[in-house]
């Protein structure tokens, strides 16, 4: 029999819909061609990289949509940091926290945020038994969509998402997660940028797109790789695997 392979388009409406709280379907993996979950209660964020036309927008779009099916606006807000403004279209307003296309606007945006996500952190009195229920604290859970991070033309003089930092690590149990994309140009030294180090630092899962050899190695062991839009290297702490990412069926036309 031929061997199956990796399909070089994959249609969402392939996939199985959310489930739990919350896992998404990404796409498919090449060992098995099964399905690829990324688990929000599990790693709550999200970080992909990839070259132009490699997909990058289409997974923040992936990730809306799905939180959109999970969620309703009281029980998930979304926060868009969008400069060329290709993602915003894609969440509706009853959904949309604030979206920002400029520094200043950002750094509102997050600090309000923080001020929110401060509220939330678990006080001495919280058994572990009640770390998962997160029953100490009421509102919609904020997801942080960020397209094109390279863009924000971040330094140590000025990093927006500081206030939020001290907070990645406990993401799910206070409701907060980010998901950010950033071109594969100068990808091996803007992943030392401190919001995407401290990602890493808790284990976030990377999603490397279509990125040019050139660029040497990007994550550890793994180099960049010219590859076909939507697919790419799924990197955890224990594994790498090639998968092939769905794309929305209104993208596809």
């Amino acid at each position: 029999p031929p061997v199956r392979m990796l399909p070089t388009r994959l249609p969402l409406s392939d996939l199985p819909a959310p489930k739990g709280d919350f896992k998404m379907p990404i796409g498919l993996e090449e060992e098995r061609l099964s399905t690829v979950w990324h688990d929000f209660s599990e790693t709550p964020h999200m970080i992909v990289v990839g070259d132009t036309e490699s997909g990058k927008t289409n997974m923040l779009r992936l990730t809306a949509k799905a939180i959109m099916d999970r969620y309703t606006p009281a029980e998930a807000r979304i926060m868009v940091v969008d400069y060329r403004r290709a993602l915003v279209e894609a969440i509706p307003d009853e959904y949309r926290l604030g979206h920002a296309v400029s520094m200043d606007a950002l750094k509102e945006l997050i600090a309000g945020a923080a001020r929110a996500v401060a509220a939330r952190v678990p006080g001495p009195e919280i058994t572990p038994a009640r770390m998962r229920t997160c029953d100490w604290w009421d509102g919609p859970r904020l997801f942080i969509l960020v397209d094109d991070y390279d863009m924000l033309g971040t330094s140590a003089m000025n990093a927006p998402f500081d206030p939020l930092l001290n907070h990645l690590a406990l993401g799910y149990e206070v409701g907060l997660h980010m998901v950010v994309s950033r071109s594969a140009a100068g990808a091996g030294r803007g992943l030392g940028e401190p919001v995407l180090r401290r990602m890493q630092e808790v284990n976030t899962p990377t999603l490397l797109l279509s990125c040019p050899p050139s660029e040497g190695f990007i994550l550890g062991s793994v180099k960049g790789r010219n590859l076909p839009p939507g697919r790419g290297t799924r990197v955890t702490r224990r594994k790498q695997i090639q998968v092939q990412t769905a794309v929305l069926e209104d993208e596809e036309a």
